[in-house]
């Protein structure tokens, strides 16, 4: 009884309450009302109420451009703010979307896709010219919305980087050409990025880029790959925006390896912890598919570093790992690690 009451007491003290020097919790939105798309899809009842819930409790809403700039700068984030963002500019955004966000004054960032502007399904130039005039934050989304990732048969390195860049650079001289300007930021196609892409992204002179998996920006994040929110499918929910909008960092000072292309699956993970040293058996692992994964403290000597793998071969193009803890204060911290098999199909 006394070995139990002392582990208790052991774990209350091992896992501390993260000190918190601000946090934006970012959505990513794409379609709205299209009900034939329903991965993408939100209803415009299910945004509506949650744009409401974001009034009722006096959330502070930025765009992420602020972000960028205070995280750039090195200056405070909110205590407690939300972003909304949107990717490929399709037309439902400007139908349904916006004049909904409209009603409540909250700033939003647009991604946009230019080889798809105008065509069926998507904004034109002048909607899109509109909108900025409005205010709405215009992001670089690429040309082709391609797979950044994947390398073409028989493709060199330097051939795969100069494509890229070609890519994302027709892009930007679109945006000059049609709105004006160019975007200083970023966001990855599919949420999928690579060590090789990251380094691409910044000697491009982007501010930040945004990927999507989910998670908690906050002051120590790396600013070119800011986790969003998925709000689309079964997330797209009052209940899930809710879950997500009350969520704290799970602060990690180091993840190995930073690639996410998958060199073997499952892949192992280790995770460095800013602060307190929890317990394994606190965290909540979670992966996608039939499958399941588990933390355990690192054997090899490396203090506060855990190991995170899942028990079989991850599932799909993309998978992650999500970790979720409570800590002393009945705040639930989130963290997700994001996985690519880029040698499978979408």
């Amino acid at each position: 009884m006394k070995r139990l009451l002392l582990y208790g007491l052991l774990l209350s003290i091992l896992c501390t309450s993260q000190s918190y020097a601000g946090q934006v919790n970012a959505f990513i939105y794409h379609r709205f009302g299209e009900s034939r798309y329903p991965s993408t899809n939100i209803s415009a009842e299910i945004f509506t109420q949650q744009l409401d819930y974001i009034k009722q409790q006096n959330l502070e809403v930025i765009s992420l451009g602020d972000v960028a700039n205070r995280l750039s700068e090195q200056t405070a984030l909110p205590e407690h703010a939300v972003s909304l963002s949107i990717d490929d500019s399709y037309r439902s955004f400007y139908d349904v979307g916006m004049p909904i966000l409209r009603r409540y004054g909250f700033p939003v960032t647009l991604f946009v896709n230019t080889d798809a502007v105008g065509t069926s399904g998507y904004l034109s130039w002048s909607e899109l010219q509109e909108l900025a005039e409005e205010g709405v934050e215009i992001g670089n989304h690429t040309a082709s919305h391609a797979y950044l990732v994947d390398m073409q048969p028989d493709e060199t390195l330097s051939q795969w980087q100069e494509r890229i860049k070609n890519d994302i650079e027709h892009a930007q001289q679109q945006f000059q050409k049609h709105l004006g300007f160019r975007p200083d930021l970023f966001a990855y196609t599919y949420g999928e990025y690579s060590s090789a892409v990251v380094d691409l992204i910044q000697s491009l002179g982007f501010k930040a880029a945004f990927a999507q998996q989910s998670g908690v920006i906050y002051a120590d994040c790396n600013r070119f790959i800011l986790p969003r929110f998925p709000m689309g499918g079964p997330f797209a929910t009052l209940a899930g925006f809710q879950t997500k909008a009350a969520m704290k960092p799970l602060k990690i000072t180091k993840a190995i390896p930073f690639e996410p292309v998958i060199e073997e699956n499952p892949p192992t993970l280790f995770l460095q912890m800013a602060e307190g040293k929890p317990h394994p058996q606190q965290f909540n692992c979670f992966v996608q598919g039939d499958n399941r994964c588990w933390v355990e403290i690192d054997d090899s000597g490396a203090s506060g570093r855990y190991k995170v793998v899942a028990e079989k071969p991850l599932t799909g193009r993309r998978n992650k790992y999500t970790l979720t803890l409570q800590n002393d204060q009945g705040d639930w911290l989130w963290y997700s690690h994001l996985w690519v098999n880029s040698q499978k199909p979408e």
